[in-house]
């Protein structure tokens, strides 16, 4: 056989196996890419990583804050989320808490209720949870920090860009299916 036919023989043999195991589907409204059964955002991924680069080339994180429970923003954080919707909220325990300007960008669980991602925001008054900009419950076949960063910008398209780019969901609760 000769090497043409050889290389031509493995590339289509190569397209055949990959077809066979590789589809897209379409899931609200965004293409998805699944290889046996197994969901990938490739696009969400991309998204990420080019995000991350960025921001790392261009040290835009360097204004983000992450809070600890010693912080007084931290208590105060944690107060507005236990009296947004009680009784469940009072369970509150914040797992991360970083700062930008006057934004706050909370992860929160819960014992009774599934866990959030909130955005609160400095006021006269003290601290306000932003209305609307709340995101609860799995991203699942989505990536978690592309997912929830899109929702909160949609929520709240004034708040702190830098703060939702910079700062991702550290527990794994929101990838469940």
């Amino acid at each position: 056989m000769k090497k043409t036919t050889a290389s031509f023989a493995l590339l289509v043999s190569l397209v055949l196996v990959l077809a066979s195991h590789l589809e897209t589907q379409v899931i609200d409204g965004e293409r998805i890419v699944v290889v046996d059964s197994v969901y990938f955002d490739l696009r969400g991924y991309l998204q990420e990583k080019t995000t991350d680069m960025i921001n790392l080339a261009t040290a835009q994180c360097n204004t983000v804050e992450y809070l600890s429970k010693s912080n007084s923003d931290f208590s105060k954080t944690l107060t507005a989320i236990q009296e947004y919707s009680p009784p469940d909220s009072k369970s509150a325990k914040i797992v991360q808490l970083a700062r930008d300007g006057e934004w706050l960008w909370a992860e929160v669980s819960f014992i009774q209720i599934e866990p959030v991602v909130v955005l609160l925001k400095h006021n006269p008054n003290g601290l306000t949870i932003w209305d609307g900009a709340i995101w609860s419950g799995p991203t699942h076949p989505w990536r978690v920090k592309n997912t929830i960063e899109k929702y909160l910008k949609t929520k709240s398209p004034q708040s702190s860009h830098r703060l939702l780019e910079c700062v991702a969901p550290s527990s794994g609760v929101f990838t469940k299916k």
